[in-house]
């Protein structure tokens, strides 16, 4: 969260990159999630996402990035009621099976 005003907003931005990695790993076709960041404004209850991730060989990867973006955004308002505004999926590669991590 950029405006790091206190730690609640500390807090939040932990519980919404924890909800945000546990949403993505969930996913059918992901290898691995490699890093998830959050910027955020708490003013408006808005924040913004970065997931790095890994695809199984043999998914389509448009299709499993549209349903991290759908799983992400609800395990997001789920948790902490901040609307993810915008979540940048990014492929860093492709693997034969899940990783377990």
């Amino acid at each position: 969260m950029s405006k790091e005003k206190g730690p609640d907003n500390k807090i939040i931005k932990e519980l919404i990159t924890e909800s945000a990695l546990q949403a993505a790993s969930s996913i059918e076709g992901i290898s691995k999630v490699l890093d998830v960041r959050a910027d955020g404004d708490p003013d408006q209850k808005t924040v913004e996402l970065k997931i790095y991730i890994e695809v199984i060989y043999g998914y389509k990867i448009p299709a499993v990035s549209w349903d991290v973006q759908n799983a992400v955004k609800a395990a997001v308002k789920n948790s902490s009621g901040y609307k993810a505004q915008k979540i940048d999926i990014h492929i860093q590669g492709v693997n034969e099976a899940r990783e377990n991590t």
